[in-house]
């Protein structure tokens, strides 16, 4: 019996021995040495590529990829893009770059174990289509100004009979926007836009009208709306000089009267970037230049018809011996690279100055030639030094030993011109600033302006507008007594 049960048990031990090797076999002997999943140790990586044309529209596009993997790239100057590092599957590639359009719009890709290139894009530029817009108030005014666009592109508009102006096909990017006009000053000046993808509207101004247009265009300073400031009124001894700058000296101003404030106790001129179109003119009214348009409006008044020497020469007003100025006032900063002036000229140009501001027009001489006369008690510039003090006589041009720079800022001082018949002393806050030991006796008037250009070269728009402002001006002979003064005040 126990023979016969052994033999009858000695099969199930020999098939489960066969059933073990065969699942040893199905579990590890089909694998490959690397895993299970037939792709080794490590992954295999592709790379997708492709070229945007021209390279105008390719340079700097954004490139994004999606589907089995996500990224963006850029493309590089030559219009090149490419991703790398991807693994098998079905993508999406989509360039794209404010301006543009491609074609296609998107391409599907699929990576199958190797890289794919030539994946490939046109760009095409769009039309602009972006617009600025804004009103000029009052619609009264502002009707029929220019509104210049500049910047991303140039160009003009005109304010509509509601005082509506707007720039169409307007591509993204900086503009800035000046509204002008010959009959209205404009507040603020300009304005700055940025477009992008997108219209901008409100882009609005105020306006002033202007009283006293066309003053120094086809007006002279003989019209009584010429002699008319903005605001207060002048002393009768005063004359508003409505004309261009000096020609010879290259200036770019339109000296006009709207530019000139007078308040209690402060004269001001201000100067401002804005175009305004003006000439000169002959002594009967005619124009002497073309009118034209410059870019600066500012202020000029001069003496009407007082002048003054040591001696009292030619009918002047006799100082006895010495003429004391005395001005109080601010000059603007030297930042802006205006040209502000105190100054005096002989009485023999002072007609001829309210027309023309050119020696050797109409009788006035030239400077250095017998004649001419000119202190500049306090002139500023930014050619060599802020402000300086100059002189010319009939015996020669300025300098000759006669000129000093000294240092004025902002702040109000008190400015002092000393004139005898042999010398002329500067001083400033009590300060004597020089001397110049030269003999000049002709009559002189007073003149007070804010030029542009020429010396003073081309001003800082963007410390504009800047004013002068004087407070008091007095002329004092030897004995102490006044032979002119204004405090400015109504």
């Amino acid at each position: 019996m126990r023979d016969g049960y052994k033999s009858s048990i000695f099969p199930w031990r020999t098939l489960c021995f066969l059933f073990f090797v065969i699942v040893t076999y199905l579990s590890f002997g089909c694998t490959s040495p690397g895993g299970g999943d037939g792709r080794g140790s490590e992954a295999q990586t592709y790379t997708l590529s492709g070229i945007i044309t021209p390279t105008v529209g390719g340079s700097g596009a954004a490139v994004t990829l999606s589907g089995a993997d996500s990224a963006t790239t850029t493309v590089n100057s030559s219009g090149i893009y490419s991703f790398t590092g991807l693994g098998n599957g079905s993508y999406f590639v989509v360039p794209s770059k404010n301006g543009f359009t491609f074609n296609p719009t998107t391409q599907s890709v699929t990576i199958n174990n190797a890289s794919v290139t030539g994946v490939n894009f046109t760009a095409t530029a769009v039309s602009p289509t972006h617009t600025i817009s804004g009103s000029i108030t009052p619609a009264s005014v502002s009707a029929g100004a220019t509104v210049t666009l500049s910047g991303a592109a140039s160009l003009s508009s005109t304010a509509d009979s509601s005082g509506n102006y707007s720039f169409t096909a307007l591509a993204n990017g900086a503009y800035k926007v000046t509204p002008s006009s010959q009959t209205a000053t404009f507040s603020p000046i300009s304005r700055s836009v940025t477009i992008s993808n997108g219209n901008v509207s409100g882009v609005n101004f105020s306006a002033t009208a202007i009283a006293n247009s066309g003053c120094g265009a086809t007006l002279d300073w003989t019209y009584a709306i010429c002699q008319t400031i903005a605001s207060g009124t002048l002393n009768s001894q005063w004359t508003v000089v409505s004309r261009h700058g000096e020609y010879s000296q290259s200036e770019t101003e339109c000296n006009v009267p709207q530019q000139i404030t007078q308040t209690p106790g402060a004269l001001t001129i201000t100067a401002i970037a804005q175009s305004y179109t003006c000439g000169d003119f002959n002594t009967n009214g005619t124009n002497n230049r073309t009118p034209a348009s410059w870019p600066y409006m500012t202020g000029d008044i001069q003496m009407n018809t007082f002048s003054f020497s040591p001696s009292g020469a030619s009918g002047s007003a006799n100082c006895l011996g010495t003429c004391t100025i005395t001005i109080v006032g601010s000059m603007p900063s030297s930042a802006t690279h205006l040209w502000p002036a105190y100054w005096l000229l002989g009485s023999n140009c002072q007609d001829s100055n309210k027309y023309s501001g050119d020696t050797g027009f109409d009788g006035c001489p030239n400077l250095g030639q017998s004649g001419y006369t000119e202190i500049d008690m306090v002139e500023c510039y930014n050619g060599g030094g802020w402000c300086q003090f100059h002189v010319a006589n009939p015996n020669f041009g300025i300098g000759n030993g006669c000129d000093a720079t000294y240092t004025v800022d902002t702040n109000q001082h008190t400015f002092q011109t000393v004139w005898t018949a042999s010398s002329i002393k500067q001083y400033m806050d009590g300060k004597l600033e020089t001397t110049c030991n030269q003999s000049i006796t002709n009559p002189m008037f007073m003149i007070f302006q804010i030029q542009t250009g020429g010396a003073g070269g081309t001003p800082a728009n963007s410390q504009l507008p800047a004013s002068m402002v004087t407070n008091s001006v007095k002329i004092t002979d030897a004995s102490g007594a006044t032979i002119f003064s204004d405090d400015f005040t109504p």
